[in-house]
């Protein structure tokens, strides 16, 4: 098991890679999927309004009404309908799982950065943010683009997988001319989701 902790600074490249032609062809199959729901991205001050996202798994898409911040409030996860049509999110999901020792997964996000656009420096807060780590899974990208936390910078390889402390300020740059793609799955390494819903 690989013991990380919250107040740990930066990023990390994992010692381990994925597999992820079989989900770059389901993504590519499937382009309906982006922006279906863009909580993320419909504000025009938001750090992601240049992004693209398909939501995996979080909060049941039946209890939003319409307020983000109530949406994002404790919950428990489940898989949306565009798990089923991408079944290699669900398997290397459960790989991180394995591989980190979670006990609990939460949101698994896809996020898609286009060349020459940006995700903008900030810090993720609210109860999902303080409650599980982020480790994110490099699905398509190039030379040129890099993640950014706190002064350090990573240009992961399609495959790659690097942990990131989502509480520094954090940004992503695309300066190449691919499209930069990458799955974020969220775990907890200690106790239950259900000891956190309603905390």
């Amino acid at each position: 098991m690989v013991a990380v902790l919250k107040d740990e600074p930066g990023i990390r490249l994992m010692p381990w890679t994925f597999d992820v032609s079989a989900l770059r062809s389901q993504l590519d199959a499937h382009p309906e999927l982006w922006n279906d729901f863009d909580l993320r991205t419909n504000h025009p001050q938001s750090p992601h309004r240049d992004l693209d996202d398909i939501f995996v798994r979080y909060n049941s898409r039946a209890n939003f009404t319409g307020d983000r911040h109530e949406f994002n409030e404790p919950h428990l996860s489940e898989w949306w309908a565009a798990a089923y049509v991408l079944p290699a999110a669900i398997g290397i999901s459960m790989d991180v799982m394995t591989l980190t020792g979670a006990t609990d997964l939460g949101m698994v996000l896809i996020t898609r950065i286009p060349a020459g656009r940006t995700c903008y420096p900030h810090q993720d807060h609210g109860w999902h943010a303080r409650h599980f780590e982020k480790y994110a899974v490099q699905i398509a990208s190039a030379p040129g683009q890099a993640f950014h936390v706190d002064g350090d910078s990573l240009s992961a390889r399609p495959g790659e997988c690097y942990w990131f402390n989502n509480s520094l300020t954090h940004s992503v740059t695309n300066d190449s001319t691919e499209d930069r793609i990458t799955m974020i799955v969220c775990v907890r390494t200690g106790g239950s989701e259900m000891d956190t819903v309603g905390s």
